[in-house]
């Protein structure tokens, strides 16, 4: 007899984990327990099954749970392991109710190949009952209605007239781009075997599209692909019943990927610190469909309004501890409009990202909350680092800068700045792309990355059509650059940080100026200087840490804000901070969205009080 129990430690809470260690109960060969280890919500969640018998029997098991637990993006190990002593129990673990997240889908390894292969005598068939992940109780009516000839009829509306709107999922699908907006596009791919053929992808990501999740992710297309010409996309595979179905009749009418738009509700993720982090809930999402629920630390106050979001703490009135539950919900549109402007020296919001990364595990109360430092990126934000001390007082160290809305004040603010003699000179040999700059506008926030990425891509050549593009594809086409550069080696860019009143910024100009010099010189190659960017600008973030580690010794970096949704910045972040500071990720929050109403219930009051 032996005792043996089986983890899968994963960076998050996995509804369909927990789902699966409940059915095992009922795992009649043998005696069994289960549990998960977590000292909160926040933080990594170890689920577990433990069964003692016989090798046999034990054996079967192990293929059981092999086939059953798929793949989830935040899973980080398993193992299976000989005990002493079962530490579970045999009572049910709360599920974390999947029937509201939309983001989980609807299907599993045991009905999947019944109803989505063409070649099962059920294909197509929607509502099929399934006795594992129950994906036919969280159905609409109009979903369920649906049959398979009724799915050929509109795949053939979609390849007759090139577009399909498939209300009772939200979607409109399209053969062709969807009118340019300042969103990435979408596609849903049709036949998993051809992506290669489309895109450069890691193993990690391959991994993750299949997942159980069936998440969006950034994919950059192969050099010069014939009909794939913008410089990024987001993908996903088929997430739900009626997608799988309509994805395989179109994948046999030889259709490898339609664009996607609408409210598809997929988490959009990102590869942070070697792991998947959910950048944000996809537009549309209301409070029907996010309703998240934490164990979490005492905060300094029991609900908040915040930036589209409600955070709600309630105690546990019946045990000493200062725990309590934690729910997150997405306002509606009405509710959402907070409409929070701070002034130039305010990092409200730059806290509030910062004590939610900290609930990582790392604090038990608010008073914990010291010696640390947040990068914060955001396109909706102002980006920002800020400190915490020894004392738990926050102080905004750096800012970035807003940006001027157009190209022919940014010449102008070049061509007035000691870079002039390089301006003067980029507009000489590069005619085109200095009148392409000259017609450059910027649109909405320009204190961010991707503000500065839009103009770096035009002074360097990344905007090769006639019209210039968005600002959004303008940093894609950066960014893109950036991730085909194979070389160890790339230019230094410059830095330099501005002395305010109060907080740092950045001279711009000589950043500009610095990339404007290397071009100038004959550095033809985009790519290079597009990862120069990237990579200087995370050699400068690990300076400044390492001045104010000098000051307040800092024992943990926080990472938030959407911007990490840049891979190469992620990554030259990781080898270059990573290498002196640990870094922090929460990933059991979104890094721009529901992290900032949590991490508001613990910002002081004084910062709050036009907030409600």
């Amino acid at each position: 007899m032996k005792n043996i129990r089986f983890d899968f430690t994963c960076s998050r809470q996995v509804p369909l984990y927990a789902h699966l260690c409940n059915q095992y109960l009922n795992y009649d060969a043998l005696n069994i327990n289960i549990g998960c280890d977590s000292p909160n919500d926040f933080g990594p969640q170890t689920y577990f099954i433990e069964a003692q018998g016989e090798q046999a029997p034990l054996e079967q098991l192990a293929d059981a749970i092999a086939a059953d637990f798929l793949m989830s993006v935040w899973l980080v190990d398993s193992g299976i392991k000989v005990i002493d002593e079962p530490q579970g129990q045999r009572t049910l673990l709360e599920p974390h109710d999947p029937q509201t997240d939309k983001s989980v889908a609807a299907f599993c390894q045991q009905c999947y190949p019944l109803f989505g292969d063409n070649q099962a005598a059920q294909f197509g068939t929607i509502d099929l009952t399934c006795s594992c992940c129950h994906g036919e109780t969280r159905l609409t009516a109009a979903q369920k209605a649906l049959t398979l000839t009724d799915l050929k009829a509109m795949a053939a509306q979609l390849m007759s007239q090139g577009s399909l709107a498939l209300s009772c999922e939200g979607i409109q699908l399209s053969l062709e781009p969807f009118a340019r907006d300042a969103c990435r596009p979408q596609l849903l791919i049709c036949n998993p075997n051809t992506l290669n053929a489309h895109f450069c992808l890691k193993d990690h990501q391959v991994v993750a599209l299949s997942s159980i999740e069936k998440p969006l992710i950034c994919a950059r297309p192969i050099h010069e692909h014939q009909k794939l010409s913008a410089p990024l996309y987001d993908i996903c595979f088929g997430y739900s019943r009626v997608v799988v179905v309509l994805s395989e009749i179109l994948r046999q009418k030889g259709l490898d990927w339609v664009y996607l738009q609408s409210q598809h509700h997929r988490p959009k993720l990102t590869w942070v610190d070697g792991a998947w982090a959910q950048l944000s809930q996809q537009d549309g999402d209301n409070a029907n469909n996010i309703c998240k629920h934490f164990n979490a630390p005492e905060p300094l106050r029991e609900e908040i309004h915040f930036l589209g979001f409600k955070a709600q703490w309630q105690a546990h009135k019946k045990t000493r501890s200062h725990q309590g539950t934690l729910s997150v919900q997405a306002l509606s549109s009405v509710e959402s409009e907070t409409n929070y402007e701070g002034d130039d020296e305010d990092h409200t919001i730059t806290d509030a990202a910062l004590f939610a990364t900290l609930l990582n595990g790392k604090f038990t109360s608010h008073k914990q909350a010291k010696n640390a430092a947040v990068i914060y990126l955001s396109h909706d934000h102002p980006s920002q680092i800020v400190t915490c001390d020894n004392k738990g007082d926050t102080s905004l160290f750096f800012a970035l800068p807003e940006l001027p809305d157009n190209g022919y004040e940014i010449f102008h603010r070049l061509d007035s700045s000691p870079q002039k003699a390089v301006a003067q000179k980029f507009k000489t040999q590069f005619p085109d792309d200095y009148l392409k700059l000259l017609s450059l506008k910027l649109t909405g926030r320009r204190d961010n990355l991707q503000s500065l990425w839009a103009i770096a891509a035009v002074l360097i050549g990344l905007n090769p059509q006639e019209e210039t593009q968005s600002q959004a594809y303008l940093s894609d086409a950066l960014m893109a650059a950036a991730m085909r550069y194979q070389g160890a080696n790339a230019p230094r860019i410059d830095y330099p940080l501005t002395k305010g009143e109060a907080h740092r910024s950045l001279n711009w100009c000589k950043t500009l100026g610095t990339l404007l010099s290397f071009r100038v010189a004959g550095h033809s190659d985009p790519s290079q200087l597009a990862f120069a960017m990237q990579d200087s600008l995370a050699d400068y973030l690990a300076n400044w840490l390492e001045h104010i580690d000098l000051n307040i010794g800092v024992q943990t970096i926080a990472l938030a804000g959407n911007e990490l949704a840049n891979e190469t910045l992620c990554k030259r972040m990781s080898l270059r901070l990573g290498k002196n500071f640990p870094l922090l990720v929460n990933r059991s929050l979104d890094l721009e969205g529901d992290n900032l109403a949590v991490g508001a219930l613990y910002v002081k009051q004084r910062q709050l009080n036009t907030l409600g």
